[in-house]
């Protein structure tokens, strides 16, 4: 999923047989079941990469995807997406949750834990037609807590802030199926995060918990101090007030520990700044230290551990020159 842009994959079959593979290909192991049997079967996938989201259109007849506890254990990968009907329509089910999609709307939904999609073609011809848009989940900085709460959620494609990202992402798919990668490409994919992140947020329903607050002051009082390398636990709670206990009980229902996030939000600051203009300029130890990291070796671990790919690595791949994805 790091690969920058250029890479061949099968994108058409006549086969159901070998339908699953393809979608294995492009995507992660699912069940294919529920199709008609006959002749006339197609399905196609075409996929671009644009830095770490991979965009792909896919086209197919009625069926049921589903994957399962089975298949997560075969295959362990670890991607939020968004999946956008753009012709028929589907039901997706998720934790304990369904929702209907019509032409436009999306879902966001977790390969680490079972789903399934019901899908239905048009009524001219039985072909429908979606858009997935897939990060490793590391990219997009969502807590399993806040994962868990805005999955199997049908957001509106045509109206308000879930209508803006809707059009967004659609013709983000349309121009990067059909054009070159650009060499912004990774601060326009960190730009797209923040909105899926924040547009997300603000249409679907929040965590429900008394201590939301709390968790949310202690994630501000963080990042004001995450230069500072003795940020600790004991800090932030004494910034907002709480007891330690407290604060522990507050991250841990949203699905972290205090170090974690302190890590993960210094990892993800110099993630932006290793392929920032400005960036490029200084060195790995400077933008380490500069988010509180004391040990470049550490900093490199923690990073590779994180991301999947060394600091190093990671800033190669974000300035060297693209390729056309095909």
């Amino acid at each position: 999923m790091l690969a920058r842009s250029g890479f061949s994959l099968p994108t058409r079959t006549t086969l159901t047989g070998d339908w699953a593979d393809l979608l294995r290909e492009h995507f992660v192991a699912l069940d294919v079941s529920d199709i008609e049997d006959g002749d006339g079967f197609s399905g196609a996938v075409h996929s671009a990469q644009l830095a770490h989201v991979r965009v792909s259109a896919v086209q197919s007849m009625e069926q049921r995807i589903v994957r399962s506890s089975s298949l997560i254990k075969s295959d362990g990968a670890d991607y939020l997406q968004i999946g956008m009907i753009r012709r028929g329509s589907a039901v997706v089910r998720q934790d304990d949750r369904e929702c209907v999609l019509r032409r436009g709307d999306y879902v966001l939904y977790d390969t680490t834990r079972p789903f399934d999609w019901q899908i239905e073609g048009h009524a001219h011809d039985g072909i429908w037609g979606l858009e997935v848009f897939t990060w490793p989940r590391s990219y997009l900085s969502l807590s399993d807590a806040e994962v868990t709460s805005l999955t199997a959620i049908a957001f509106d494609g045509h109206a308000g802030l879930s209508g803006l990202l809707g059009r967004f992402l659609h013709d983000l798919a349309s121009v990067r199926m059909t054009s070159d990668a650009s060499g912004d490409e990774e601060e326009v994919v960190n730009e797209i995060g923040s909105l899926v992140k924040s547009v997300l947020h603000a249409t679907a329903r929040p965590i429900v918990s008394r201590r939301t607050g709390l968790y949310e002051s202690a994630l501000s009082a963080i990042d004001a101090r995450l230069a500072d390398p003795a940020l600790s636990p004991v800090d932030i709670a004494g910034s907002v007030k709480v007891s330690i206990r407290q604060l522990h009980r507050a991250f841990a229902e949203h699905g972290s520990t205090v170090s974690r996030s302190i890590r993960s939000r210094r990892l993800d600051g110099c993630r932006r700044e290793i392929v920032q203009r400005h960036g490029v300029e200084r060195s790995l130890t400077q933008i380490s230290h500069r988010w509180g990291f004391t040990d470049l070796a550490a900093f490199s671990r923690a990073f590779k551990a994180e991301f999947g790919i060394s600091p190093r690595q990671y800033r190669s791949q974000a300035v060297a020159p693209t390729s056309t994805a095909r």
